[in-house]
């Protein structure tokens, strides 16, 4: 949504309202709308083992999430104006998608 933070974006889609937000993951800028987020190291402290081992978990969801997104990125017709008609948009992704995955190491 160019220059709207994620989280308003999140909030405004009513993308909350319609899903759980607590079956989603989301980084430290997701905090307080009740989606899964790494916890924040508190001022002038660390991290208990506990949130750290927490934090590493998500980390390890997310890093393979971002990467998903990186990879449809770099497909052409996902990077600019779907130009296509958009009763072709869902098969498209559905299409795209499951190259990525059948081609991602």
């Amino acid at each position: 949504m160019g220059g709207v933070h994620d989280a308003k974006a999140v909030r405004e889609s009513g993308f909350l309202t319609t899903l759980d937000a607590g079956s989603h993951i989301g980084d430290k800028g997701y905090v307080g709308l009740g989606m899964i987020t790494l916890v924040k190291k508190p001022a002038h402290g660390e991290l208990a083992d506990s949130n750290r081992r927490s934090s590493t978990a998500i980390n390890r969801v997310r890093y393979l999430i971002e990467r998903v997104i990186a990879n449809l990125e770099t497909w052409r017709v996902l990077h600019a104006d779907y130009r296509r008609s958009y009763d072709t948009f869902e098969t498209t992704i559905q299409a795209v998608t499951g190259l990525v995955f059948a081609y991602t190491p």
